[in-house]
């Protein structure tokens, strides 16, 4: 039992560095410190929690979706100039994962129906 703990302590210690976040993140938002951080921060948590964002993930393209539907529906006002600064810190930060599910099972894996 000593043994398997030690081999969970070992694998913990080496692997954590690899699982933790690549960005810093701000301890009250836990929005990743980066450029653009500020006027993020200040214009989206007016609305709606920090945890909306960091629980998102889209390209710049699905980001300006998300800001079009929330000013055609939710009242957001025009960004303006800081509009490009927010749409690039959201697809840096909070853009696609290149690592998803794992792929289907080959159907000669799958049992019978």
């Amino acid at each position: 039992m000593l043994a398997v703990r030690r081999a969970l302590l070992a694998a913990f210690v080496l692997l954590a560095p690899a699982l933790s976040p690549a960005a810093e993140t701000d301890g009250k938002t836990g929005l990743a410190l980066a450029p653009g951080f500020e006027v993020v921060s200040t214009q989206c948590t007016v609305c709606h929690s920090a945890r909306l964002i960091s629980q998102n993930r889209s390209d710049r393209e699905g980001w300006l979706a998300m800001i079009r539907w929330m000013q055609d529906t939710q009242g957001l006002w025009p960004l303006g100039e800081d509009e490009d600064l927010v749409l690039d810190y959201l697809a840096t930060n909070y853009g696609p994962l290149s690592a998803g599910r794992r792929r289907p099972l080959p159907a000669s894996l799958l049992p019978d129906l």
